[in-house]
């Protein structure tokens, strides 16, 4: 059973993890909805600063008009993003971000890590697909 399989299983606690030898997107799309979880795809590879990434955040997860730019009400948000089963996020392009804005990336990952760690609502996953600065957060190998 793969690390994919073991954490849409349940096995695995949700949070937030970095896949070095991610394979391509749709080939984990298609286990995430086979497994009746929500996959959301997120790409900041041209994103450069805080803004830009709560924009990118607004655009994936279709936020309202009224979604601010601040990390405040990002994480406020996140907790109106579920599925019954799970939602698992995959972010491609964050490794760029990360060598540019550690700062804003870090706060990103406090919040995907909180809503994560939200015992109260629907499982929820990130999923950093491939290699990037290090960071502290389990990895898929």
């Amino acid at each position: 059973m793969s690390q994919l399989d073991m954490l849409l299983a349940g096995e695995r606690t949700p949070g937030v993890y970095q896949w070095l030898s991610a394979p391509i997107a749709g080939k984990v799309k298609a286990v995430v909805e086979d497994a009746s979880w929500r996959f959301v795809a997120m790409d900041t590879t041209t994103v450069v600063d805080k803004a830009g990434l709560l924009d990118a955040v607004a655009k994936t997860f279709g936020f309202p008009a009224y979604y601010g730019r601040n990390f405040d009400v990002f994480a406020d948000s996140l907790s109106d993003v579920h599925d019954d089963d799970g939602v698992l996020v995959w972010w491609e392009g964050w490794a760029g971000l990360a060598a540019l804005n550690p700062q804003a990336t870090a706060m990103a990952l406090e919040a995907f890590a909180a809503r994560a760690a939200d015992v109260e609502a629907s499982t929820f996953v990130v999923i950093l697909a491939g290699t990037g600065p290090e960071l502290d957060v389990p990895t898929f190998d």
